[in-house]
C-alpha cells in the first residue's frame, strides 16, 4: 500500500477509535522552540494513557514511522518535515505526583513544573531541572542535566510502550546505560511514565538553590529568543560555548539565524530562520572550532529528517 494510502487509513482509524487530537499536515514549527521546520504527515495528541494504548495497534498495522514529541525544546526539524506520525505527549500524559520517597511524572509533564512540585513538597533531588525547558520524557531520552545534576542519576524506573511490538515495558534504572546527554533505551521504547528518587529537605532551602540556578541561567543564556538550547555537546574536559566564543563565532549568522552574543553555544532564530540555515551555521561553527583547536564538535540538538531522528 502506498504511504499516502497508509496515512489516510491511519488517520481515519485514529479518529474513529481514539479521543485525542489528530491533525493532518501539521507544521512542526508550531510545536518546537526553534519555530522552524516542515510539516508532519500526521500529528496525534492522545487524550490519556488509555488513548495512547488504543492507538498503538493501529500505528503498528500502518507500518508508518513514528516520532515521539514532548515540548520540542531540543529539536530541529528539517524544512521538508517528517513523513509519518508524530505522537505528542504533552497535555494528555502530563500527570505528576510526589510521594514519601519518590516523585512520579508522566512523559509529557513539564520538567520545570515537576521540579517545583518536588520543592513545594519538601523534597530535594530535582532542583537542577528548574530551568530546563521541555518535558520529563524528552529530558530522560537525552539525559538532560545542569549544575552537576543529570536526570538519569535520579531516575528509579521507567514505564513505556514498545511501539514496534505494542508490548508494555518497565525498566529499572540499574538496567539502563546512560552517559553525558545520552540514555540507551531499547529501540522503539516510548517513555510514558517515570519514578524519581527524592529526599526530605526544607522547602525554603530548596527554593533558595533553585532561585540561584535560575538567576545564573537568566544572566547567561538568551532565554527571550527562539532557540533549541545548547547546539553542541561539551567535548570531554572543555566547554563548547567557550570554544565557540574563542573561535570568534559570536554574531556569526546565516540568513535569519545567528550565534548568540550572550552564549556562544546557542543559535537563535531572529524570526524567519530555516533548518537549512541552522545546519549550515552549525557546520561553519564546527569547522572554525576544528581549525582553531583541533576539537570535533558533536550536535546536542536532535535533528529530525523526513524519516526520523538523524543524530540519535
Amino acid at each position: 500500500m502506498p504511504d499516502a494510502s497508509k496515512r489516510n487509513l491511519l488517520a481515519r482509524e485514529i479518529r474513529a477509535r481514539c479521543r485525542g487530537e489528530l491533525l493532518v499536515d501539521e507544521p512542526l514549527k508550531k510545536h518546537t522552540h526553534f519555530g522552524m521546520g516542515g510539516a508532519a504527515d500526521l500529528f496525534f495528541r492522545p487524550a490519556d494513557m488509555d488513548d495512547l494504548i488504543a492507538a498503538v495497534p493501529l500505528v503498528l498495522e500502518s507500518e508508518l514511522k513514528v516520532l515521539p514529541l514532548g515540548g520540542g525544546t531540543n529539536m530541529l526539524v528539517n524544512d521538508a518535515g517528517f513523513r509519518g506520525l508524530v505522537i505528542c505527549l504533552t497535555g494528555g500524559l502530563s500527570r505528576m505526583a510526589v510521594e514519601s520517597d519518590q516523585g512520579i511524572a508522566q512523559a509529557g509533564a513539564s520538567l520545570q513544573v515537576f521540579s517545583r512540585r518536588c520543592q513545594r513538597s519538601g523534597r530535594t533531588g530535582m532542583e537542577f531541572g528548574c530551568g530546563i525547558p521541555g518535558t520529563v520524557g524528552g529530558a530522560i531520552w537525552g539525559n538532560a542535566g545542569a549544575w552537576g545534576g543529570q536526570i538519569m542519576e535520579r531516575t528509579a524506573w521507567l514505564r513505556g510502550l514498545d511501539i514496534q511490538s505494542g508490548d508494555a515495558l518497565e525498566l529499572r534504572r540499574e538496567s539502563i546505560s546512560f552517559s553525558y546527554r545520552r540514555t540507551d533505551l531499547p529501540p522503539g521504547f516510548l517513555i510514558v511514565e517515570a519514578g524519581f528518587l527524592l529526599e526530605d529537605d526544607d522547602p525554603a532551602a530548596v527554593q533558595a538553590r533553585m532561585d540561584e540556578m535560575l538567576a545564573q541561567r537568566r544572566s547567561s543564556q538568551p532565554l527571550w529568543e527562539r532557540n533549541a538550547g545548547c547546539i553542541f555537546k561539551n567535548p570531554p574536559g572543555a566547554s563548547a560555548g567557550l570554544l565557540i566564543d574563542r573561535a570568534g563565532c559570536k554574531g556569526l549568522s546565516v540568513g535569519d539565524v545567528e550565534v548568540s552574543d550572550v552564549h556562544a553555544n546557542f543559535i537563535v532564530n531572529r524570526g524567519g530562520g530555516t533548518a537549512a540555515d541552522v545546519l549550515l551555521l552549525a557546520q561553519m561553527v564546527r569547522e572554525r572550532v576544528q581549525q582553531a583547536f583541533g576539537i570535533e564538535m558533536n550536535m546536542e540538538v536532535r535533528v529530525v529528517g523526513e524519516r526520523g531522528i538523524e543524530n540519535p
